[in-house]
């Protein structure tokens, strides 16, 4: 019965690989904007950027993420704004540049494309509003998926160019501590700290919206790690008029090329959800980053 079944489930993936593949042609592609322009605009444009992996089109399409539950208001409001990528010039709506050729990633995330692409190009590309241009997402993830590094330190030093001399209000997850023990925002003028549950931060939604727009000023740039949960504020928080960078993983990424490192490892004292066991957080105390929060939401 077993062979039987992943027999049937064997000639399913053929039939849905074959039709999405067959389906290319008549389909309308995405155009991605290249990392280099999108981290150039944001700064140029003072853009608020929403970005989307295939985590949040996992939550789309009413599956779990992670450290985000399965959620039918969150899923709604990503799909929506996944379509308003032609409302102004100074709101980003970035998708990765997965729908074409691959070559610029290494090996392991272009299998990891291929298979996601394979079984779902269809449903991600109806999905789009392939009339306008798509920024590129994958901007905070600049080092470990790509097969050429060394563009990565140029892409590095364009990012943190964006909080040059800016005053920052991060949003974060309880223990993401994002720039914490190393130099990512050393050139920033000021930074303060909303500290929001590591996991499920979309339970407390309204409560983080509102408290962001009682700390923030109106010159702030509000860079946001926060899953999912940032994609969707940085459209609110644009809509309300101010500079809000959905950026989840960009620590990460850089503790990652500081290390030369060729597999995804934890990281000491912070959450690391594509690892093993990189949920379990190392105590630490940092007074510089405890005097930096100003708020706590939803953390008992």
């Amino acid at each position: 019965m077993g062979i039987v079944l992943n027999k049937i489930k064997y000639e399913k993936e053929k039939i849905i690989k074959s039709i999405n593949n067959s389906s290319v042609a008549w389909l309308r592609q995405p155009t991605v904007i290249s990392m280099s322009e999108t981290i150039f605009e944001i700064k140029n444009r003072r853009a608020s950027i929403a970005r989307y992996g295939d985590g949040e089109f996992d939550i789309i399409f009413g599956r779990t993420e992670g450290f985000q539950k399965k959620d039918y208001e969150l899923s709604r409001c990503l799909r929506s704004i996944l379509k308003k990528n032609d409302i102004s010039e100074r709101f980003f709506v970035a998708i990765p540049d997965c729908f074409g050729d691959l070559s610029q990633f290494n090996e392991e995330a272009q299998t990891h494309w291929k298979i996601r692409l394979d079984k779902e190009r269809i449903k991600w590309v109806l999905c789009l509003n392939t009339k306008a241009p798509y920024y590129q997402s994958q901007i905070t993830r600049f080092y470990f998926d790509w097969a050429n590094k060394t563009k990565c330190r140029d892409w590095y030093i364009g990012l943190k160019n964006i909080w040059n001399n800016e005053n920052v209000l991060l949003v974060e997850g309880q223990f993401s501590r994002v720039g914490v023990g190393n130099d990512l925002f050393d050139n920033a003028s000021s930074v303060r700290r909303i500290i929001c549950p590591a996991e499920n931060a979309f339970d407390y939604y309204d409560e983080i919206l509102e408290t962001i727009c009682c700390y923030a000023k109106s010159s702030d740039l509000i860079f946001m790690a926060l899953g999912p949960t940032a994609t969707v504020l940085a459209y609110d928080l644009f809509k309300r008029g101010y500079w809000a960078v959905d950026a989840g993983h960009i620590d990460l990424e850089y503790e990652w090329m500081k290390l030369g490192t060729n597999e995804k490892v934890k990281i000491s004292g912070k959450y690391v959800n594509e690892v093993k066991n990189g949920n379990v957080v190392d105590t630490i105390y940092d007074e510089k980053m405890l005097r930096q929060i100003v708020a706590r939401v939803g953390i008992q």
